[in-house]
């Protein structure tokens, strides 16, 4: 409930706050397959979403419309970048645990980061991403799913045979690197949207994120917003991915910590917004 407490807290302030489910959550129509895996809705799907919510929020009474911004979380920080771009009205963007990375890379860093937390031997994660890279990489360079598909399955029917892997379980990940979606993040790069955006910019990163990076991301980050005149970048010392106050930043914690997100991210968020719309 991240986005509950955070939109509590600004609601507290005096910040009108517009949240909303992703497509086939709650009561949001729309596509959504089990495993967080999209059969057809990608990234641009999501920026179209993003921009209608922000234009009904402009439209209703009792709204500035002039000083109506985007909160971006993970995949998120890759959306509101995007419509801000396209849509001079967006006031400010705030990116939370947002990528700087291009897709691909992400996913592999990420991959390595937690199977270290998770206790994998070096020598097995580094086979482990190799693997991927390659899938990522045969992935990427087909023109379509169906290529996609066998190209994916080119690369995990040897390491079946070999018995690296199982069959469920290759066929598994061919079917989630396959996806719409995925193939759209695989070949995603935050930069040159990035690049274009003239807002007011926060990027924050909990520093024992381990899904998205701080040190690599923010600093990509940083780099592409080098003609924005209004850019905050903060590393947050002991937060994860969710911004709760964490250990090792491992995603099997999060369920077990009491913490719904922490205090410092909050005030960061608001003492921001606050400071560029009052």
């Amino acid at each position: 409930k991240i986005f509950l407490v955070l939109a509590d807290h600004l609601a507290r302030q005096g910040i009108a706050v517009l949240r909303y489910d992703k497509r086939g959550i709650g009561q949001s129509t729309g596509d959504f397959a089990n495993d967080y895996v999209y059969a057809h809705a990608t990234g641009d799907d999501f920026t179209a979403d993003a921009s209608a919510a922000a234009a009904w929020l402009r439209a209703q009474s009792g709204i500035d419309p002039r000083r109506v911004g985007l909160v971006g979380h993970s995949e998120g920080g890759l959306i509101a970048p995007a419509v801000a771009v396209a849509d001079p009205k967006v006031a400010f963007v705030v990116l939370m645990a947002g990528p700087g990375l291009p897709g691909d890379q992400l996913l592999l860093k990420q991959q390595a980061l937690i199977s270290k937390a998770s206790g994998l031997p070096d020598s097995t994660i580094a086979e482990n991403v190799a693997v991927s890279g390659r899938v990522f990489s045969a992935v990427k360079s087909a023109p379509g799913e169906a290529e996609a598909v066998a190209a994916a399955t080119a690369v995990l029917d040897p390491e079946v045979a070999r018995g690296t892997l199982t069959r469920e379980r290759a066929d598994a990940s061919i079917k989630q690197a396959t996806t719409p979606w995925m193939r759209a993040f695989l070949a995603s790069d935050p930069v040159p949207v990035l690049q274009k955006v003239r807002v007011p910019v926060l990027a924050i990163n909990g520093a024992l994120d381990l899904q998205v990076p701080p040190a690599e991301d923010l600093a990509a980050i940083k780099a592409a917003l080098t003609n924005d005149k209004d850019v905050t970048v903060i590393e947050l010392p002991g937060l994860n991915h969710l911004f709760q106050e964490a250990k090792t930043g491992s995603p099997a914690e999060y369920p077990v910590i009491e913490q719904t997100v922490s205090p410092l991210a909050l005030k960061t968020v608001g003492d921001w917004i606050s400071a560029r719309v009052r």
